[in-house]
Order: structure tokens, then C-alpha cells, then sequence
């Protein structure tokens, strides 16, 4: 047989059914994309931030020093075997504001020795001027979060001294929390104007290097200068990104949690790809099957099994291509859409380049991924023989059992009865449109779940543990009596208690010191307390007659490897040991690795028996705005009355409000990436939808050509299909509303580990009815086009349709 007559046969297929063609090309290209779009702006991310970290050149020990230390102890440092170089900065808390009628705000104010001459941890100048005289620099990303231009002034507080200070220079810290990830201002300034601001010129953060990186030669150099700052009576603790001593160089910080959640998102793409394959198999089942007849003509006039395997294989070849055109372009565009908006959320900086993984992956996809997809139909069709091509072309009179049923229903509309049978006519078919519908619902839905169990575990559920309003910490500890009775008198004040806060090492009781001891918050609790209701997990809380005993994170047990009834060691720096028994393990979804004790025995083993580090306060009206104002006039009012609190609170804000919207606002990038996937997969399912319904259009021409024979209208016909769409979406809607719940369960548990936390999952029907009305809208635009093509079919055309 000629080939010519072979290629004309697929260029009428893909030309004379454009609608058909640009559905499953836009369904190849949508999976392609997907995909490529996270290869892409993962691997723009993870290279920007490993170029940016180890051109950082960060330290593998970060120390933080109390009381700091003077250049001839930092230096000393370096006789420490092991250590090959080290390097020092002071940092303190100040608070600023852009204009006089600004509330004022806490921020980190750094103090390098020489920012031209930098060794670890490098701080990059990224416009205007290094820190000079009175000039401060500050870190990027704050002018955009905090409105802090270049060469613009701010007004700085330290107690009752107020300063108006220039700002010259924006200061790129690879150590720095991203000011829009819920990071705080921080400025940069001399060492001598430091010391003028907070009387200090010694280094209380101290970043060392060794050799080479490795883990516990590391840790046991970290040790060893612990060990010998302790000797001077100088406690020290972690300050690394991730709460630790030390640090890979080779390896950001965040790039595990990272990793974990582009894994989360390659699987949706996957799915999305997965999803765009059943439309694939779907038209290509349908084509063959209807062109049953064309196969047995070519067979008859010489055509080959493998010359009709070829047609059919070159028509999903070329529709990959079309789709590789289509995909390539906005997978570059989409990669560096969103990597250029993450990496400006991580205070990154990197210039985009074209991954050829990603390139790679979309070719493959494209081309390959729908050629197996379809193998399964097109074999079948191109084995047709001449004689059951003949013997099957017709129309099939067998009535199904769904048929004979509705039959049955003589009340049951007629139109409804037979809106009902054509949906269900092609099982095969329906089934994968409901697998392709359901995923896509269910996806949905996940998401949803991640931001309500997010809602509920950062707010609901953290102000029933937290039953505070405002919370302070002091510079010094001050006298409990006193300021819990000054500030109770201050009217709106509700309730007070003042906690004993500080840090400790801890590790099973028996157990000689080592570096694998981890380290932990302690919160010594006034009891009976009111501001605070645990969430046990095991054993019970504290009581007022307890002495040594303590209730844990129950993450923080799990990494000791203790439980209820067991006995802990407590370091406290240069303070001695306490050995204490755990009655209780809980769940905090801030701190997790927290201990609580009973206040008063913790105070005297810190050596400051009634007095405290920290207050928190309960106010009488709780909205956001009145702790905010209450906060500011407290602040002022301990000024008042001699007492410093200090600039950062416990958990980096001072409100209970300020805190779950800083928590919420760093989800929220989340969220943002995982509803991304869900549109895309959202796309794909109403893309499939509308394919499908394409498909019975173009299947029951003459269906449709009787109905408008005996008498049926336009409209009657366009709601036909549209009703079928809204089944089929309904449908999908029913069977993944009760599978979302453990798919949500199983979404959360992924997240809370690529997270390291915990984020506790509770079921609202608030994704479910979003979805709902969302698969109602799709279903009835998916169906338009079909019901359109429907309506303009003509009897004469139906019935001489063949």
C-alpha cells in the first residue's frame, strides 16, 4: 500500500478534528509542564541556595556567648586542636520605627569587626554602603517587607534614648531569616557605634572553622571549645539556622525541608501526568473504535498490521510534539516564575538557567509517555482483521442493565432517564474519567486540608495552649511579686504569671555527657497555672506539691529515647546539673523542645529564687489591635518604672495574635506551591471531562439527529450533555469527599516531616464544598462546547453521518 495514502489518513485525523487534537494536546502539555516546572524551579532553587551558602563561606561552629568575649579570648579560641581559624560578631536588640506616628518594633542590631575582611559567614553588599560611623546597613528583603528604603532614616530605641539613624547599605546574611518568611529587621553597624549604643564591644557570637567538614569531628571540637569557655565562666549554646552548634558548609540549611516539599510536589505533578494519560488512552480507544471500518478498508486494499500500528502511533507521536511545543516554553516560563518568586521569599539570590533535567524530563513525557499510554488500544485496532471489522460496524442494540432499569421508572423524565443511560453507555470510558475527576478533587481537597489543619493547629489550637494575650522577657531577671502586682493594677490587664525561662542540655539520667545530648527550653510554671493548658500525650501534668519533676515535648523524648518515668540530667552551662523525672510527655506546636517544670525549683538551681525572666499577661478584650496597643503601652510603662524588657519576646513577637500570623504568613508560601499543583490538576480534569463529552458528541450523531427528528429542542439537546457533565462531576465529588479524609491525614504526616514538625490534622467540610462548587462550574464550562456541537448538528447531517 502507498505510504502517501497512510500520511494522508493522519493529517485528516489531527486537521479535520482540531477541537479533538488541542484537547489532548493541551492535556500532554499540561502533565509536561507540571512537571518540568518543578524539576525546573527546584533545581533553580537548591543551586541558588548551595551557591549562595558556600560562597557564604559559612562556619561549621556557631557559638552564642554569655557574657561575650574580648579579642584576646576570641583569639585564644584558635589553640583549641582542631580549630583552624575563628571570628566573632556582637549582637543586641534595639527597637525602630520609620516615623514618628509608627508604633515601634523589635530588631537584631550586628556588629561585625571589619565587613571588608570577613572570614565565616560572609555578609554581602548588595547596594550602597557598608556600615560607617553613624550609618547603618540592613538586610535585604526589608525594604520590601517593611518599607526600610536604601538612604532613607529610621529612629532607633534602647530604653528611654532615641536616635535618628541613616541607612546606607542592604546587607545580603545567608544566616538571616527572610524578612517576607517571617524574619525580623536586622541592622548592621560598627563595632564602635555598637558599643555606643549598648555599652558592649565584646563578641558574642563566635563562628569557628576546622579542616574539613565532618560531622562528629566537628561536634567534638565544638565541645571542646564549650568545654573551655565554660572554664572561664562564659556559658554558650547553638545559633546555627537550624538551632545547632554546627553547620555543613556544603549544604543550606533549609534544603531538607525543601527537598521534602518539591517531593510533595512532583508527586502531584506526576499525577497530574498520570491523569493526562487516561484522556490519551480514552481518545485513542475512541478513534480506533470508530474507525473500525477505515481499518478493515486499508486492510482490504493491501494496508499491513504494522502500516496501521504506524498511523496510529505517528497520530499520538505528533500530538506529543505539539504538546513538547506548547509544554518547553512555559515550563521555563512557570520554573522561573515561581523559583524567581521562592527564592525572593528565601531572601536568595541566583541567576535562572535553563535546567536540561527538566528539558530532558518534558521530552520524555511528551513524546514517550503517551506512545505507552495508548500502546494497549492501537495494538488491538491495528490486529483487526478485515472480517471483524465488517461484522462489528454498526450500531449495537443490546440494552444494558443500567437501561432495563431506568425503563423500569415510569415517573423518572424521559430526558433525565436518558441523560442518566449516556453517561454510564461506556464504562471503560466513564471509569477513567471518574479516576481522572476523582484525583483531581481529591487533590483539592488535600490541600485544603493542609491549610485548615495549618489554621486550626498555628490558632485554634495553639490559643488553647497559650492562654495568654502578651508576653514579655526581661533583660535581668526582676522580683515576681513586683511586677506581677504593678502589672495587674494596669487596667485591662486581666491575669499575670511570670515564668522562669532558660536553656539546658539533656540527656538520659546515668548517662556520661556526650555530644549527642540535645538541647532544650526550660519553662519553669507558676502552679497552678491559668495561662497555660498542656495538650498531654502521655502521664499528666504538673502539680503544685511536685518538686523534680517535669513534663517534655513528646518530640524532644522521642529524640532522647525517654519516657514517662524515666529520669533526665539537665546542664545548665556553667550552672551545674539537675537530675529531674519526667511524669509527662506533651505536644507544643512552637517550641518542641520544650520542658516544663514547677518554677520555683528551677529558679533555684539558676541561683535567682524569686525572680523571674519573663511575664505573661491576659487581657480582658483579646482582638489583635487591642493587644497590640496594650503591649506598646506596657512596654513603655515597665520603661516607666525601671524595669528593661527586652526588645525580641520568647517567641519573636510580643501577641499572641502577632504570633499565629507570623507562623500563618510562612505557611502560606506553602499553601501557595500546593495549590498551584491543585489549579494545574484542577485544568487537567476538566480538560478530560470536556474531552469526554467531545467524544459522545462525536459518537451519537445519529442519536442526536432522531432526537431532533421526533421533535426534541436545542435546549433539550445542550442539557443532555451538560447533564451528563454534572453527573460525572457530581459523581467524582461523592466517591473522593470520604477517600480526602486519609489522604489529608497522609499529606499532613508528609509535610510535618519534610518540616520537621508536627501539624495536626482536623477534618472541615470547608475544601469539600469549595471543590463542590467548583466541579459544578467546570463540569457545566466543560460541557459547553460539546452541547454547542450537539445543538448545531442538523437531522439531515446526523442521519447521513456515517
Amino acid at each position: 500500500m502507498r505510504i502517501g495514502v497512510l500520511w494522508d489518513k493522519v493529517w485528516h485525523d489531527l486537521w479535520e478534528n482540531k477541537g479533538r487534537t488541542l484537547q489532548v494536546v493541551l492535556i500532554i502539555a499540561v502533565g509536561a509542564f507540571a512537571i518540568g516546572m518543578i524539576i525546573g524551579t527546584r533545581n533553580f532553587m537548591i543551586a541558588g541556595m548551595e551557591a549562595s551558602w558556600r560562597a557564604a563561606s559559612p562556619a561549621m561552629i556557631q557559638l552564642w556567648a554569655a557574657p561575650g568575649l574580648n579579642d584576646d579570648q576570641l583569639l585564644a579560641l584558635k589553640n583549641v586542636p582542631g580549630v583552624t581559624a575563628v571570628e566573632g560578631f556582637a549582637q543586641g536588640a534595639v527597637e525602630w520605627r520609620l516615623a514618628d506616628t509608627d508604633h515601634w518594633q523589635p530588631a537584631s542590631l550586628i556588629a561585625r569587626a571589619d565587613y571588608r575582611e570577613q572570614t565565616f559567614t560572609k555578609l554581602t553588599l548588595m547596594r550602597g554602603l557598608w556600615p560607617q560611623k553613624k550609618a547603618f546597613a540592613v538586610v535585604q528583603g526589608a525594604d520590601v517587607q517593611y518599607g526600610i528604603k536604601l538612604n532613607s532614616q529610621v529612629q532607633i530605641r534602647l530604653d528611654t534614648r532615641e536616635f535618628t539613624v541613616p541607612v546606607t547599605g542592604i546587607i545580603y546574611d545567608p544566616n538571616a531569616q527572610p524578612p517576607s518568611f517571617g524574619g525580623r529587621v536586622q541592622f548592621y553597624t560598627t563595632r564602635d557605634r555598637f558599643n555606643d549604643l549598648l555599652d558592649s564591644r565584646d563578641f558574642n557570637r563566635i563562628l569557628a572553622g576546622t579542616a574539613r567538614w565532618d560531622e562528629p569531628t566537628v561536634t567534638a571540637i565544638a565541645d571542646a571549645i564549650q568545654a573551655k569557655l565554660e572554664k572561664q565562666s562564659i556559658e554558650s549554646g547553638g545559633f546555627a539556622p537550624n538551632g545547632s552548634r554546627i553547620a555543613n558548609p556544603n549544604k543550606h540549611f533549609f534544603q531538607d525541608s525543601l527537598d521534602g516539599i518539591f517531593f510533595i510536589l512532583g508527586l502531584m505533578a506526576s499525577l497530574a501526568l498520570l491523569l493526562g494519560m487516561f484522556l490519551v488512552y480514552n481518545t485513542i480507544s475512541a478513534i480506533i473504535r470508530r474507525q473500525v471500518n477505515q481499518i478493515g478498508i486499508l486492510k482490504a486494499i493491501g494496508a499491513s498490521t504494522g502500516q496501521i500500528l504506524t498511523v496510529y502511533l505517528l497520530i499520538v507521536f505528533a500530538y506529543g510534539v505539539l504538546a513538547l511545543l506548547l509544554a518547553l516554553p512555559l515550563g521555563i516560563v512557570g520554573a522561573q516564575g515561581l523559583g524567581g518568586y521562592l527564592m525572593s521569599a528565601f531572601n536568595g539570590e541566583g541567576r535562572f538557567e535553563l535546567s536540561p533535567i527538566a528539558l530532558l524530563a518534558q521530552v520524555a513525557i511528551a513524546l514517550l509517555a503517551p506512545l505507552v499510554a495508548c500502546l494497549t488500544p492501537v495494538l488491538a485496532g491495528a490486529r483487526t482483521t478485515v472480517r471483524e471489522a465488517i461484522s462489528s460496524y454498526g450500531l449495537s442494540a443490546k440494552a444494558s442493565w443500567l437501561d432495563r432499569m431506568l425503563a423500569r421508572l415510569q415517573r423518572l423524565p424521559q430526558l433525565l432517564s436518558l441523560t442518566i443511560s449516556n453517561t454510564f453507555r461506556h464504562q471503560s470510558r466513564m471509569v477513567l474519567t471518574q479516576i481522572t475527576l476523582v484525583l483531581s478533587g481529591l487533590i483539592f481537597m488535600t490541600v485544603m486540608s493542609v491549610r485548615d489543619a495549618a489554621v486550626y493547629t498555628f490558632d485554634d489550637l495553639l490559643f488553647s495552649i497559650l492562654r495568654f494575650n502578651i508576653n514579655f522577657q526581661f533583660e535581668q531577671p526582676e522580683r515576681i511579686g513586683y511586677v506581677e502586682q504593678l502589672t495587674l493594677a494596669q487596667p485591662g490587664v486581666k491575669a499575670v504569671e511570670m515564668w522562669g525561662i532558660d536553656n539546658a542540655t539533656v540527656r538520659r539520667a546515668g548517662q556520661p555527657e556526650s555530644n549527642d545530648d540535645r538541647s532544650a527550653v526550660l519553662f519553669g510554671v507558676p502552679l497552678p497555672t491559668t495561662l497555660y493548658n498542656p495538650q498531654l500525650r502521655a502521664g499528666r501534668w504538673l502539680q503544685p506539691t511536685d518538686t523534680y519533676a517535669i513534663v517534655l515535648n513528646q518530640k524532644l523524648a522521642t529524640d532522647v529515647g525517654v519516657t514517662v518515668g524515666d529520669s533526665i540530667t539537665l546542664k545548665h552551662g556553667t550552672r551545674g546539673e539537675s537530675t529531674w523525672r519526667i511524669v509527662g510527655l506533651l505536644y507544643d506546636p512552637i517550641i518542641t523542645s520544650s520542658i516544663h517544670m514547677p518554677r520555683e525549683p528551677l529558679l533555684r538551681e539558676l541561683g535567682i529564687a524569686n525572680r523571674a525572666n519573663t511575664i505573661w499577661i491576659q487581657l480582658d478584650r483579646t482582638d489583635a489591635e487591642s493587644e497590640q496597643a496594650m503591649a506598646r503601652q506596657l512596654r513603655d510603662f515597665y520603661r516607666y518604672n525601671k524595669l528593661r524588657p527586652y526588645a525580641i519576646s520568647v517567641f519573636g513577637q510580643d501577641t499572641a495574635s502577632q504570633i499565629v500570623a507570623n507562623i500563618l504568613g510562612q505557611f502560606a508560601i506553602i499553601i501557595t506551591l500546593l495549590a498551584t499543583m491543585a489549579v494545574v490538576i484542577g485544568i487537567v480534569g476538566s480538560i478530560a471531562l470536556s474531552g469526554v463529552l467531545s467524544l459522545n458528541v462525536l459518537e451519537r450523531r445519529r442519536e442526536i439527529g432522531v432526537l431532533r427528528a421526533v421533535g426534541a429542542s436545542s435546549g433539550a439537546i445542550g442539557r443532555l450533555f451538560v447533564g451528563e457533565g454534572l453527573i460525572l462531576g457530581w459523581l467524582s465529588w461523592l466517591i473522593a469527599l470520604p477517600l480526602s479524609i486519609p489522604t489529608g491525614r497522609l499529606m499532613i504526616r508528609g509535610l510535618s516531616a519534610a518540616l520537621n514538625g508536627e501539624v495536626i490534622y482536623r477534618y472541615t467540610p470547608t475544601g469539600a464544598l469549595i471543590w463542590l462548587a467548583i466541579i459544578t462550574l467546570l463540569s457545566i464550562a466543560a460541557s459547553g462546547l460539546p452541547a454547542r456541537a450537539a445543538i448545531r448538528v442538523s437531522v439531515r447531517e446526523s442521519l447521513a453521518y456515517e
